[in-house]
């Protein structure tokens, strides 16, 4: 057997796993490693693995045998609770296509013996090129040595900075060594032009080369310029970090940052983007990560999900612990899951015209998988069916005031976004006219501060043809935010 493996490990399935799911993992591992398709030098020798691991785990006898041999199983439904709400609880029948919300909140069931969280492993990724030089890159420095008192002495820091070449400014040091970190921080000197891949590579190749898997790794990506020419490099790049269970984080500071690239690269591997305009809210940030990363209970979450026929996924937004509206891809990653709270999805189906053979729908089923973190790393996986039943005649339904609540928020959020798009390709009159709506609508919602933003921007759009100089982005992080806060806090935004 390989080292570190287990005989699941090796065939992609949890210790709850069927015959039959052992029967199709087997077939699906010897088509991925056979000799005769697979060159590497390793496909070999995991090929005769996976006949071992298939012969014992196919043989119940056999497969009894040497469960008694592992340590204890831990079972995600003993630790995890995944609650699924739905828009409507009988969908009507329809001769035309109709959308569906469903809200997945995952959960985990307090137990006192797994509070041990494992040593984290956060990198720094600091863009240091002319434009971060002054009161920017002062105000970084701060804010990483704030986030760093925050950690557990035994937690690792490393810091990578980055121009047109990437430099170790600070190999992987014990946050116990506090004055050997503050010193490092004080040798970034900025010069020269943003090249944001050669800081992710330096970064992800320190990260996933010398650590145990066992820590909790992170990036934390800060920059306030464009890269040009080497964004699928750092996209390409970025997919490789998903199978180690690394989430990259992205920070963008002023307004000339691009704002879709950071928010696709930290949305791949499951991660989140936030805009910094001051000192405040890089410190509320940096507080909040600090806050988060001890307490990562599971990681690695993926979403697995087949639709019935012609059932198309919308969209699938994010909205507990952070925000961030996830790629459609398979898997779907979906993060980590933190002690003390809720991991809460929502996700959009359009479902075609029903016709009279349609008694139950199905929205989705699949499987969540993710790894909990405890003295010993074991991955688990929860079942996922979302199916709901159809009737030809159904009463008024109100759907739950949750879902009612996030959808408005959604909703703002994509109208900036079309309003975004609009102003891209010259359609100023209805990007104006998009902002004046959102205006109203958190004007009713007892949101001035932002209100006045989308009002502000439109008479900027209206007279001059283009935003203010961050104006775009407060307004997409300050839409996207609303998702997140609780009710008494959305009036102050």
């Amino acid at each position: 057997m390989i080292m570190g493996e287990s005989y699941y490990e090796m065939l992609d399935i949890t210790k709850d796993a069927t015959a039959e799911e052992i029967r199709i993992s087997y077939f699906e591992q010897v088509r991925k490693y056979h000799p005769d398709t697979n060159s590497s030098p390793l496909a070999k020798e995991m090929f005769f693995h996976i006949q071992e691991a298939y012969e014992i785990l196919s043989d119940p006898k056999k497969r009894k045998v040497y469960d008694q041999t592992l340590l204890g199983i831990i079972k995600p439904e003993s630790l995890i609770t995944l609650s699924i709400e739905y828009s409507k609880s009988e969908i009507p029948r329809l001769n035309e296509p109709q959308l569906v919300y469903a809200k997945l909140e995952l959960q985990r069931v307090e137990d006192p013996v797994l509070t041990q969280t494992p040593q984290v492993h956060i990198c720094l990724i600091v863009d240091c090129s002319t434009s971060m030089r002054g009161e920017r890159i002062e105000m970084v420095k701060k804010n990483i040595y704030q986030l760093i008192l925050k950690l557990r002495p035994s937690d690792l820091v490393s810091i990578i900075t980055f121009n047109d070449k990437a430099d170790l400014l600070l190999a992987p040091t014990n946050v116990a060594n506090l004055k050997q970190i503050e010193n490092n921080l004080n040798h970034i000197i900025c010069s020269g032009a943003t090249e944001i891949y050669k800081g992710l590579k330096a970064g992800a190749d320190l990260l996933w080369g010398n650590f145990a898997d066992s820590f909790t790794k992170q990036i934390i990506l800060l920059t306030d310029g464009h890269t040009y020419g080497d964004e699928e490099a750092c996209f390409e790049l970025v997919k490789k970090l998903v199978d180690k269970n690394i989430i990259v984080s992205t920070l963008g500071i002023g307004h000339e940052w691009n704002d879709i690239f950071l928010d696709r690269l930290a949305n791949i591997t499951g991660g989140s983007s936030s805009f910094v305009s001051s000192q405040e809210d890089l410190y509320n940030y940096m507080q909040n990560f600090a806050e988060s990363i001890n307490t990562v209970f599971a990681r690695g979450l993926t979403m697995e999900l087949e639709s019935g026929n012609n059932i198309e996924t919308k969209y699938i937004f994010r909205i507990q612990p952070d925000i961030a509206e996830l790629p459609l891809e398979k898997p779907i990653p979906l993060g980590d899951m933190y002690l003390r709270k809720k991991s809460i999805f929502l996700i959009a189906f359009l479902l075609p015209a029903l016709s009279r053979e349609n008694d139950i729908i199905c929205l989705g089923k699949g499987k969540i998988r993710l790894e909990i973190n405890s003295t010993k790393i074991e991955r688990a996986r929860i079942l996922i069916n979302m199916c709901i039943p159809v009737k030809d005649e159904i009463n008024r339904q109100d759907a739950p005031i949750d879902i009612i609540n996030a959808l408005s928020r959604i909703t703002l959020y994509q109208m900036q976004e079309r309003a975004n798009l609009e102003v891209k390709n010259g359609d100023f009159q209805n990007a104006v006219n998009h902002l004046g709506c959102i205006a109203t609508q958190l004007l009713a919602q007892g949101n001035k501060k932002l209100a006045k933003v989308a009002l502000v921007e439109a008479e900027m759009l209206k007279n001059t043809k283009r935003y203010s100089a961050d104006g775009d982005k407060q307004l997409k992080y300050g839409t996207r935010a609303l998702l997140l806060l609780p009710d008494h806090e959305k009036r102050d935004l």
